[in-house]
């Protein structure tokens, strides 16, 4: 009795391709069936053990069949660079939120200020799914490196895009600049997508949380090696452009202004910026950097009475392209500012790539610095072939890209007295 019920249990074992047929016992209990019963009078184990054995082997076998993670045995259950995105991964953005990601990450979107431009260096353009309207209008420098970003639907007329169009985007995540945690709570429950929060900070003053925000998208997007390469790149330049001029005495330093730079709007010469990175990274002596911190601010802007300017008198006068014909204006309008600037009549005014667009154009950050730093002490930086330099930076930002078709460097250029 005991071994046929142990026969019965063989039959309903969950483990064979199918149950075992009326008169056709299943292929784990022929096996065991089959074995020579011990001759009476001879020692030899009772058939109940055997079959109780095979039982246990028969369990054995069937959960080892498949891994307690779900993988097949044998496969790599560890997080790669490959495959990171589409593991469940938890996310701190920059507002200080958790978020959490789940799923392959193939399609995203950046809103607001900057992140578009963010995602671009980030080599992520074929992830993007739809872009602002601000960046379908006017020309960039990373659409005019990626003109394929104009073509992709839009997502709302408005800075923050729409809702609803954000979710015709489908996108797996939102990145999104200049933002604070209820607002982005608040995007997250209207679309149901993770909200990731950037930061588009000064590059002079707030590196670390700019390269934050790109090791932030390489860590969603699978591309951490893309955004190590590229803050490495952006670090080493600065420490170049440092090296070269932080022996210089302070004697031979000339004192420099900028002007026209662009916030929100363009503006005259009175717009300018106490931190300025390109002066910071050549060493050089901002005359603006007096004003008080509290006064200034790169997203709203920093602005100089006129009688102020005139009574700085700097050396050198830089021009942002932005604001470059209202400067003009300004002096040509203005003849006292005009005949009281040094700078206007030694001919010691230069034009710059724009520094804002939409945020901060990083690649022109260092494009300007490595000009002005020519400029300022030609001496120092005699061996540098500036051409050279641009094409390098703007390759680095934008991989494969032609650096012809982002901006005409011959932009930067002294402005003859003529023009003004």
């Amino acid at each position: 009795m005991k071994q046929q019920k142990l026969m019965h249990m063989m039959r309903r074992n969950p483990c064979t391709a199918r149950p075992a047929r009326p008169g056709r016992p299943a292929r784990l209990a022929r096996s065991a069936t089959s074995a020579t019963p011990a001759k009476p009078g001879t020692p030899g184990r009772p058939a109940g053990v055997l079959l109780l054995l095979f039982l246990l082997l028969a369990v054995a076998a069937c959960t080892s069949e498949r891994a307690p993670n779900g993988r097949q045995p044998g496969s790599n259950a560890q997080k790669t660079e490959t495959d990171n995105h589409s593991e469940t991964m938890v996310i701190e953005d920059l507002t200080g939120r958790t978020v959490e990601i789940s799923g392959e990450i193939n399609r995203v979107v950046g809103l607001r200020a900057g992140a578009l431009r963010l995602l671009t260096y980030m080599d992520a353009v074929p992830l993007i799914a739809g872009v602002e309207e601000p960046d379908k209008r006017d020309e960039r420098p990373y659409t005019l490196a990626r003109p394929a970003l104009k073509e992709l639907p839009p997502l709302g007329p408005i800075m923050g895009g729409d809702p609803e169009m954000i979710l015709a985007a489908r996108p797996d995540v939102i990145f999104k600049t200049y933002t604070t945690r209820e607002d982005a709570d608040k995007l997250q429950r209207q679309t149901g997508i993770p909200v990731v929060a950037l930061e588009c900070t000064d590059l002079g003053t707030a590196n670390d949380t700019l390269f934050t925000s790109l090791r932030i998208i390489g860590k969603v997007t699978g591309r951490e090696a893309r955004a190590d390469s590229l803050i490495s790149f952006i670090r080493s330049n600065i420490r170049e452009l440092n090296g070269l001029t932080a022996g210089i005495p302070a004697s031979e330093r000339p004192t420099v202004y900028v002007g026209g730079l662009s916030y929100s709007m363009s503006y005259g010469i009175s717009a300018t910026h106490a931190n300025f990175a390109p002066f910071m990274f050549v060493n050089a002596d901002n005359v603006a950097s007096s004003i008080d911190k509290r006064l200034t601010s790169h997203v709203s802007g920093t602005f100089v009475d006129i009688e102020q300017l005139m009574r700085w008198d700097p050396d050198y006068i830089f021009v942002d392209q932005s604001g470059y014909p209202l400067v003009v204006n300004d002096l040509q309008n203005r003849p006292a500012l005009k005949n009281s600037l040094g700078a206007v009549r030694n001919e010691q005014i230069h034009t710059l790539l724009p520094y804002n667009n939409y945020a901060t154009n990083y690649e022109f950050v260092l494009l300007n610095a490595w000009y002005i730093g020519q400029v300022l002490y030609p001496d120092h930086f005699g061996d540098t072939a500036f051409e050279d330099r641009a094409t390098e930076i703007l390759q680095a930002f934008y991989p494969g890209a032609d650096p012809e078709k982002i901006t005409d460097k011959r932009a930067l250029r002294p402005i003859d007295a003529d023009q003004l």
